[in-house]
């Protein structure tokens, strides 16, 4: 597999390791910044390594700029919050926003729901024909979760990883061993990341890739 570097923006033989260590956190949004996610990642290929320096890869923060640029006004997030669990209309979104102490009009509500719509994170889940026409229900795909982990959670973590390392191992192999073509055909079309150096391209494929698969796990469970 392969990275790519910036200046020029060229492949370079940068494989994604994960013998030492592999996430061991998945959340949609990731969100961090308000569009990041924080996934334990020890052991993985950090860009730094090759500047002989001691510092130790422990975090990635996934910035999914689709998602982020949908977001840029900060009620979207609180849309798709209340969109999380149920399918509403415009008009009951407005109601939820308002119950929030978030006064907008309902146009202006309307608005930020169809923008979050064209940018994938939000569904029409189904239409109900009335008297006064054709009403639209909505429902998010997608959440943002931005939250800090207490410093006194640490260990607990440090276990919890531990313990589900092994198959995290075995699926980052399973990935990496029987798609690699495949990642290799959505790496290349990726766009690159303006601030950084190193393209870790396959890296955020592979997180995108365990990410869902928690959210589909966590889901379904």
């Amino acid at each position: 597999m392969f990275e790519r570097v910036n200046e020029p923006f060229e492949r370079t033989n940068d494989p994604y390791r994960a013998s030492t260590g592999s996430p061991s956190e998945f959340a949609q949004v990731d969100t961090r910044e308000r569009s990041s996610i924080l996934i334990t990642a020890h052991g993985l290929d950090s860009p730094m390594s090759a500047f002989d320096t001691d510092s130790h890869l422990d975090d990635i923060a996934v910035r999914d700029t689709r998602v982020s640029d949908a977001i840029d006004e900060p009620m979207r997030a609180m849309v798709l919050d209340i969109l999380a669990d149920d399918a509403l209309t415009a008009s009951d979104v407005h109601e939820r926003l308002a119950d929030r102490g978030i006064e907008r009009t309902e146009n202006t509500v309307r608005h930020h729901i169809n923008e979050l719509r064209d940018a994938g994170l939000v569904d029409v889940v189904r239409f109900e024909e009335g008297r006064g026409g054709t009403t639209k229900y909505y429902g998010a795909n997608t959440i943002v979760l931005s939250y800090s982990l207490p410093e006194s959670s640490e260990p607990a973590i440090e276990e919890m990883t531990d313990a589900v390392q092994p198959q995290i191992e075995a699926a980052l192999a399973t990935l990496t061993e029987e798609y690699d073509d495949t990642i290799e055909e959505v790496t290349a079309a990726i766009q690159p990341c303006d601030h950084c150096r190193t393209q870790k391209y396959e890296t955020y494929v592979l997180l995108t890739v365990l990410r869902r698969a928690f959210v589909r796990a966590h889901r379904d469970d």
